[in-house]
């Protein structure tokens, strides 16, 4: 009843606004996009103003999306609604929390670890992504899904779901993505843009990390450091999806990788295959996500350190999970 409370003033809200500006986090993946501008472009074809804004630029892989382009960095002076998408806490968004006025209005997001940190919270961990609750969201503001904006949506939720294989893919999940293919969207084209193709730098990383994986009792790591990266010729801030390789590893019950950014920041990444919480482990270090896909940001340290320190408390974590069914405590 609360979630149909808040959709409501949620609709009441969007409907009202003068200029709306949608935002999402930084280092953003496809659901991060495809919700940030399949929510961008249907409330533009309902005739409201609307600014797409990010901390960072829109990866290589995901510049066929429709509006992308549009993308802005700062906040437009004139917006009177904000609304974030697929963002677990407000630092998610980087430098630009710094210049709200407030509170975001609208918080709209997936994630178990979310802090509702908005004025209307539209929170829902049961389902595959944000994009399919923004599907949620255009329904209830009886907003027409056209093929721009399915294949945004579409996007978000195949590769949030890794194409339908987490284990938070559901008949609904499933209900979604048809409805969205009806509007057009082209899943084959999406699943081989996003999830099969790579460029020759991604693909060089990839050889590195692949020859350096290391694996101690079901704990599997890999690490790229600046240098590797800039031998590859990569220059995106992500892992280029390394991480999700490592659990192919059938020893693997949690993968962690480790990527060096300029200034002493290191990326952390956590996929668990067993049942371990990596959004608890991962909020430890300031960071969040799923409970089988999190992640977070150290900075002001070393790639050394950082490995030290996070390889330490994820083997404490899968021992404690192992024994007792728990992590609390240990972590």
């Amino acid at each position: 009843m609360t979630m149909q409370i808040d959709l409501r003033e949620a609709t009441e809200s969007l409907d009202l606004a003068r200029h709306i500006c949608v935002i999402s986090h930084i280092s953003p993946d496809g659901d991060a996009i495809g919700s940030l501008l399949g929510l961008t472009l249907a409330l533009r074809a309902s005739g409201k103003q609307v600014t797409p804004c990010m901390h960072d630029d829109v990866p290589t892989t995901f510049s066929f999306l429709p509006g992308n382009q549009e993308i802005v960095k700062r906040l437009p002076e004139e917006a009177d609604v904000f609304v974030t998408v697929d963002c677990a806490d407000i630092d998610r968004i980087g430098e630009i929390a710094r210049h709200l006025p407030g509170k975001p209005h609208i918080n709209i997001d997936h994630h178990i670890s979310n802090t509702h940190y908005a004025n209307i919270n539209l929170v829902d961990t049961q389902l595959s992504s944000t994009a399919e609750y923004v599907m949620c969201v255009l329904g209830a503001c009886g907003l027409k899904i056209d093929q721009e904006v399915a294949t945004c949506l579409l996007t978000g939720i195949v590769t949030d779901t890794l194409g339908f294989r987490t284990s938070n893919t559901k008949p609904e999940t499933l209900a979604a993505a048809q409805a969205l293919m009806e509007s057009r969207a082209s899943l084959h084209d999406i699943y081989e843009r996003t999830l099969h193709q790579r460029s020759l730098p991604a693909t060089r990383l990839w050889g590195h990390a692949l020859s350096s994986v290391q694996s101690r009792d079901g704990l599997v790591w890999a690490s790229l450091p600046l240098s590797v990266k800039a031998d590859a010729g990569y220059t995106a801030t992500g892992d280029a999806d390394v991480v999700s390789q490592l659990t192919a590893i059938h020893t693997t019950d949690v993968a962690v990788v480790f990527v060096e950014r300029p200034a002493g920041e290191i990326k952390i990444s956590w996929r668990s295959t067993t049942g371990l919480d990596v959004a608890q482990l991962a909020s430890t270090f300031g960071g969040g996500g799923h409970s089988a896909a999190a992640g977070a940001n150290l900075h002001k340290t070393t790639l050394a350190d950082a490995e030290r320190e996070v390889l330490s408390r994820t083997r404490i974590a899968l021992q404690s999970f192992r024994q007792n069914g728990t992590q609390d405590g240990p972590v």
